[in-house]
Order: C-alpha cells, then structure tokens, then sequence
C-alpha cells in the first residue's frame, strides 16, 4: 500500500468514526440537541390541542377526573374522563412490550392498576425522558403476589411495597421486583415503536400538553 492510499484510509476511516460518533450523540440526546429541530413533533397532524378537543365534547377546564389508559399492542396512550375517550397518543414501550414486568431489568412495562404518584419537570430536558415525566406506583400492592411467589421479597421490602400502596405513595424503587416505570417525553416514537426500558415514551410536545392537566393520583391503566 502507498503512502497516499495509506492516508486515506487512515483519512476516511477516522471521518467515519467521528461521523458515528456524533450521529450517536445526536440521537442518544434527542432531547436536547435535537430540540430546535423536533420541538413541533405531535401525534396529531395537523396538531389539534387537548383542550380543544375536550371543549368540543363539551368539557369545561380546569377539568378533574382524567385517567389514562395504555393499550401496549397498539402503542397508544389515550386520556379518558369517566368512560369518554378525549384523545390517543402514540407511544414507544420496551422491548419486549407484551409481556407483563417480572423483576427488575427484564425492560417489560407491568400490566394492571397503577397511581401517577410523582410529576417531574426537567429544565433542560433529559437525555430519552424530555421535559415531562409521571411515576407509577410499581411495584405495587398486587405485585407482592408475583414477590410473595419468587420469594425474591425480604420481610421490609415486602413491608414497604405494602405500606406504599395503602398509602398511594410511591414504593421501593429498587427490590428485585424493580422500578421506574414512568410515562414521559423525549420524542419516543421518533426513536421507533420498541426502545424503552419499561416506561411508556410520547413525543415531547404530547406529554407537555397532558402533563398539567393530568395530577397526582390519577389512575393509569396498563392493558395488553
């Protein structure tokens, strides 16, 4: 090989690398460097604003009682009042998004009845989670079953869960049953349908247009 064939190779090779790199860090912090780009990213389009639709179901805000619902098959968060649908949003899960959460990094989202116990405002944005974040209450007290089931529980964490759970607070975050299982930002489905560790990711401008409208202790139902 030539010298000048030698510096090339060497030339494009490192190029490559820096190219990879930066292609990288570009995606892996989407929600920062990225932001001026994907700020307008919505599920819907052309974007028609929570608030508008719930005034057209007749639906006066500040309005109480909304719960969400996430149907993992189809990907979708949909936020209800009573029994009416108000609007669907496209999210991003695990992968291994149909199986129901068993212990901590298997990056299974848990299927049931949980509580939104903590809302979390990140300034600046955080890498994969965006602006916005609601944390569920899992484990929680039905999870003891499957914790009782492992053995996997020692008596104080299996004490703890319980406590939490009678007191709709947020449990132990770090047993063998696992934890932080949250709906938040950081464009999800920009990234693709399967990337998360367990928690439900929306397109950032979705999840700030449900997060003040949605409190703590809403229920948050987790379906197949």
């Amino acid at each position: 090989m030539t010298k000048d064939r030698l510096k090339k190779t060497i030339f494009f090779s490192f190029t490559g690398i820096i190219l990879v790199i930066v292609a990288y860090n570009l995606w892996a912090y989407q929600g920062t460097l990225l932001a001026p780009l994907i700020k307008d990213f919505h599920t819907d389009s052309p974007h028609e604003p929570i608030t508008s639709v719930l005034e057209k179901k007749g639906i006066v805000t500040p309005v109480s009682g909304l719960w969400l619902e996430v149907v993992k098959s189809k990907h979708a968060l949909t936020v209800y009042k009573g029994k009416t649908p108000i609007k669907t949003y496209s999210i991003a899960l695990g992968k291994d998004y149909l199986s129901d959460k068993e212990k901590a990094g298997d990056n299974k989202m848990p299927e049931g009845k949980f509580l939104i116990t903590e809302k979390t405002v990140f300034s600046p944005p955080r890498r994969f989670l965006g602006s916005r974040l609601f944390l569920l209450n899992y484990p929680n007290s039905e999870d003891l079953i499957r914790g009782l089931r492992q053995g996997s529980l020692t008596a104080s964490e299996f004490l703890a869960i319980e406590k939490a759970g009678k007191e709709g607070v947020t449990p132990p975050q770090n047993t063998p049953l696992g934890g932080d299982i949250s709906i938040h930002g950081g464009n999800g489905p920009l990234m693709g349908n399967s990337w998360t560790n367990g928690s439900a990711a929306l397109y950032s401008k979705d999840m700030e247009e449900i997060f003040d409208l949605v409190p703590v202790g809403s229920e948050v139902v987790i379906r197949k």
